[in-house]
């Protein structure tokens, strides 16, 4: 096996738990990486065994299952500017604090959102989020308020052809539904994505810009009974985080 070839499958595996960790919040085992890739458990072991030496994987000596490591975690949070990072890091924990909810500062990376920080809260049942996170764009908040200043045939490009894929209940299915969204952000001047990838999530996105253009988005998530009764002042709030981060 050539070492290009060897790479590749063991990023495979990287891109197969952060994918089940943005969904589920957990690690996963030797037997479901191998039944999710299609490939020998014995092929699998080996290569997250390579990875966990690298730092790029980690396994809980409880449940073995295996989750991203510190390695990876911080690669992904050099997607985003070090300077926005450094800033945006007081910003958040002063949302958290306000709100009881997660703040999650997102960057548009390779036709996903990204998350690059996050701080949670001190409210027992959250929505799930860490940093690495990958999310679509077409139905979460924060990949409205990215696609902002793109041109349609852009979004096109990016979300891909109708049916858009499914995620929550009120997630958007089509390219014109979509467009029609991101407009209403773009005159609200924050995006909310109700149940859109998730089953009972509501999560609050705003922009944030350096020199007039939109570089990030910050984001508050939670569970839609407790969001959704004080909606209105979540949205002042990401607003205003979004303006003084932009500042």
């Amino acid at each position: 096996m050539s070492a290009h070839t060897n790479i590749g499958r063991r990023l495979e595996l990287v891109a197969c738990l952060l994918d089940h960790e943005a969904n589920t919040g957990r690690g996963m085992g030797v037997v479901s990486v191998a039944e999710r890739v299609g490939r020998e458990k014995t092929q699998i072991s080996r290569g997250l065994a390579a990875l966990a030496r690298e730092g790029l994987v980690w396994r809980d000596d409880e449940t073995l299952e295996f989750a991203a490591g510190q390695a990876m975690l911080a690669l992904a949070a050099r997607a985003g500017s070090p300077d926005l990072l450094a800033a945006a890091q007081p910003v958040l924990e002063r949302l958290a604090a306000q709100l009881g909810e997660r703040a999650d500062l997102a960057v548009l990376h390779d036709g996903q959102v990204l998350t690059v920080d996050s701080v949670a809260s001190s409210s027992a049942v959250q929505a799930v989020g860490w940093i690495g996170r990958r999310s679509p764009l077409h139905c979460t908040a924060a990949g409205r308020v990215l696609l902002l200043e793109h041109t349609s045939e852009a979004i096109a490009e990016l979300v891909g052809p109708d049916p858009l894929p499914l995620g929550g209940p009120n997630c958007p299915t089509s390219l014109v539904d979509l467009l029609g969204r991101i407009e209403q952000a773009h005159l609200d001047g924050v995006a909310v994505a109700d149940r859109e990838l998730d089953v009972d999530v509501v999560a609050v996105a705003a922009p944030v810009r350096h020199r007039g253009a939109i570089v990030a988005a910050i984001t508050v998530a939670g569970p839609g009974f407790r969001l959704g009764e004080r909606l209105d002042r979540v949205r002042r709030e990401v607003v205003r985080a979004a303006g003084q981060l932009s500042t």
